[in-house]
């Protein structure tokens, strides 16, 4: 039975397995491996391990500490390390943006809030 991931927006889409694999040697890459056979096997094993997972679907997080587990189980720990720390730099980053967006729409609120109350405070009377 094919898993649906859960992304971090909620959507479902299907597990592909390509993500993973891509993932896993561009890990690699970074601790100068370049075996792509040997990311497709590790991600055979990922894979295996998803399928087994309880429920129909599976979340984004809960398959990185997949890949996290099967890197340093199988042997791969500077590859497991390149992981872990891409994967924490990208969680910094999407912190960062959320700030970002909370600050850009606190902002917006507050101008409109502004906007309002200088509408408010330029009422003219006319004498007729």
């Amino acid at each position: 039975m094919l898993k649906e991931v859960i992304k971090r927006d909620n959507r479902k889409v299907c597990f592909d397995k390509k993500k993973i694999t891509a993932a896993i040697f561009k890990a690699a890459r970074e601790v100068g491996g370049d075996d792509t056979e040997l990311a497709k096997a590790l991600t055979e094993i990922v894979a295996d391990m998803v399928e087994k997972a309880e429920g129909a679907a599976i979340t984004v997080e809960e398959i990185q500490d997949i890949v996290e587990k099967t890197l340093i189980e199988e042997g791969h720990a500077k590859t497991a390390k390149a992981y872990i720390l891409y994967r924490y730099e990208r969680s910094k980053a999407r912190e960062q943006k959320m700030r970002l967006i909370q600050t850009v729409a606190e902002l917006s609120s507050n101008e409109t809030n502004s906007n309002n109350k200088r509408e408010n405070a330029n009422i003219v009377f006319y004498i007729i």
